[in-house]
């Protein structure tokens, strides 16, 4: 799903996208999941079904 815009400080769903994706290192995808600017909390022991956007602070490296 195409997002006119970033959802920041909203809610971004994993096959989501919009015109501000940037990659993070191993993205295959250019979907909210892989962008450096979602936060899934990928980091912690569970990561969430629903992520955050943190556009246009960036998250992940």
């Amino acid at each position: 799903m195409e997002l006119a815009a970033p959802n920041a400080e909203g809610n971004v769903w994993p096959r989501q996208r919009c015109p501000a994706f940037t990659p993070r290192g191993g993205a295959s995808e250019n979907t909210c999941w892989y962008c450096v600017y979602a936060d899934f909390h990928l980091d912690k022991p569970r990561c969430l079904e629903v992520g955050v956007c943190y556009w246009p602070k960036k998250i992940l490296d």
